[in-house]
């Protein structure tokens, strides 16, 4: 089996998920496919636009707020089937597909789930087009859409959510989560010794986590030394310029405050098991690996795409949203002052009803396709036959 995973490049929370999929069909056996969706498409300004705007919001979380729930509607949605009818796209879709022959493609991007349905259309080519949510526990109301194959989404309140926007439940599959090749089978270790791997003192630890495009400021900081609080910070992520330069300038402020910095690291499941807490923006992908690892996760800016993430913090008790940097310290501060809390949210651990592997998504994947392929092929028949009678008739 041949599979394309393609991504757009507006944040780590759509290419990891690909790439890990990509990885698991590697290492399976099969053959796999990771691209850019507007490469395949040939469409430079949007490939441009996606990566900057969502760079900008990211800069601006307020105005993310405000602008997201205001172009996630179904219009917007009509628009874009519309604009994916062109016949440039549709060109070169084709000549991708006829070089690289996928069996199915899964966009981890809402957008890829409604233009390539459109696309490939125009272009003649009849393959299973899947869409995974890479929100986990929802979808944009923007991403419903009627010729999709297949929606699938981690968690059951994301399914939920799919359906009350609009997809057919037909349509609807829950999924596990595709978790990168490094956590997958890992285990949680005791603090001390992730401490000790890593050369952290061992000490009470924060894990910020920035996101994969490295953008935040440290005013949980700030607000931390300014109550005197003895703890240690890690924080990991490739830093844009502008937050270097900011936290660059609070280590220099603050020289015995014990403030780590690695960058981006490739052994976050480490990071994780040293940490006592993670704090931080917190896309999907750090989310779920907080879960998996039994980590309570503080999400410290709520952005309009992870909204549905709060309730389910909230319902299973693993953890919370809070945009206010006083009252983030006063949770984590609680944590550090009573940890009979953690030791609770442990035992909350447990009953997350949700997923992880991306082998057994790929399985999933494969087991759709080779449905649709006899589906297909059924109908095929029935039209030869249809078509036989007609000419004797």
């Amino acid at each position: 089996m041949r599979g394309a995973m393609l991504y757009v490049n507006a944040g780590k929370g759509h290419y990891m998920p690909a790439k890990a999929l990509s990885d698991s069909m590697t290492r399976n056996g099969h053959e796999a496919i990771l691209e850019e969706l507007f490469v395949v498409i040939d469409a430079p300004f949007w490939k441009w636009f996606c990566k900057y705007d969502w760079r900008f919001l990211l800069h601006h979380p307020n105005l993310e707020r405000f602008v997201h729930p205001l172009t996630d509607t179904k219009f917007s949605a009509h628009l874009l089937r519309k604009h994916a009818k062109r016949k440039h796209y549709a060109e070169h879709f084709r000549t991708w597909y006829e070089r690289e022959k996928p069996d199915f493609i899964v966009s981890t991007n809402f957008i890829g789930g409604i233009v390539l349905p459109e696309i490939a259309e125009q272009a003649g080519v009849s393959i299973p087009i899947f869409s995974y949510s890479a929100d986990v526990f929802d979808t944009p109301i923007a991403g419903i859409t009627p010729k999709l194959t297949k929606l699938y989404l981690p968690s059951e309140l994301g399914c939920k959510n799919a359906i009350k926007h609009g997809q057919k439940p037909e349509e609807v599959e829950y999924c596990s989560f595709p978790l990168q090749k490094g956590l997958a089978g890992f285990r949680t270790i005791p603090k001390q010794e992730a401490r000790l791997r890593l050369g952290l003192k061992d000490k009470f630890t924060v894990l910020f986590a920035l996101g994969g495009e490295g953008i935040g400021r440290p005013k949980f900081l700030y607000e931390v030394v300014r109550r005197k609080l003895d703890w240690q910070v890690v924080a990991v992520g490739k830093m844009s310029r502008t937050t270097k330069a900011a936290y660059e300038k609070f280590a220099r402020r603050n020289p015995h405050f014990d403030l780590v910095m690695p960058g981006f690291v490739d052994n976050i499941n480490e990071y994780l098991c040293a940490a006592d807490v993670q704090v931080g923006k917190a896309g999907a992908n750090a989310l779920m690996e907080s879960i998996y690892l039994h980590r309570p996760c503080l999400i410290s800016e709520l952005l309009y795409a992870a909204r549905s993430s709060a309730l389910f913090l909230e319902e299973y008790g693993v953890g919370w949203c809070e945009n206010n940097i006083g009252k983030q310290v006063d949770i984590v501060e609680e944590c550090f002052a009573r940890p009979e809390i953690l030791e609770e949210m442990e035992s909350n651990f447990q009953k997350v009803p949700l997923k992880f592997g991306a082998d057994a998504f790929i399985d999933q994947l494969i087991a759709a396709t080779e449905e649709y392929n006899g589906l297909r092929h059924g109908i095929e028949n029935i039209q030869v036959q249809t078509d036989a009678h007609l000419r004797i008739i």
